[in-house]
């Protein structure tokens, strides 16, 4: 069986009522079902993809290690079904791996912008490190 983890998406929505994250995430579980993914896992603020179909890691008896489930992990099963009662084990891709270093020379071929922080990043931070027991 093949995964596949969705990064997380930032956009702006310059005009009221689109819903471009919606857009997005149905584009995506069309195209991973094309490339013949079964599942997909994410980590977000679970109110931004519930309505989406994605459920808790817990559900589907996915941790991260024995015994923990991340609040901010969710799972969407593509073809029902797949993950059959098993328990699973999430491991993360050697490409969230940075080099802070290396980051921030290729982060000097840009403009410079000014470093916010926005409330949704504390949110995510708290779901991100809280567990379901």
């Amino acid at each position: 069986m093949k995964s596949i983890v969705q990064p997380v998406m930032f956009y702006h929505s310059p005009a009221e009522g689109i819903e471009y994250g919606k857009v997005l995430l149905e584009y995506s579980f069309a195209k991973a079902k094309e490339m013949s993914y079964d599942v997909i896992v994410i980590f977000g603020n679970p109110d931004n993809y519930v309505s989406r179909g994605f459920k808790s890691c817990k559900k589907f008896d996915i941790c991260v290690r024995e015994g923990i489930y991340p609040a901010a992990m969710m799972v969407k099963e593509l073809t029902e079904g797949c993950l059959d009662k098993r328990k699973w084990r999430y491991v993360e891709s050697e490409v969230y791996e940075v080099d802070e270093i290396a980051a921030e020379q290729f982060d000097t071929n840009f403009e410079k912008m000014e470093k916010k922080f926005q409330p949704c990043q504390e949110e995510f931070y708290i779901h991100s490190h809280s567990r379901i027991i």
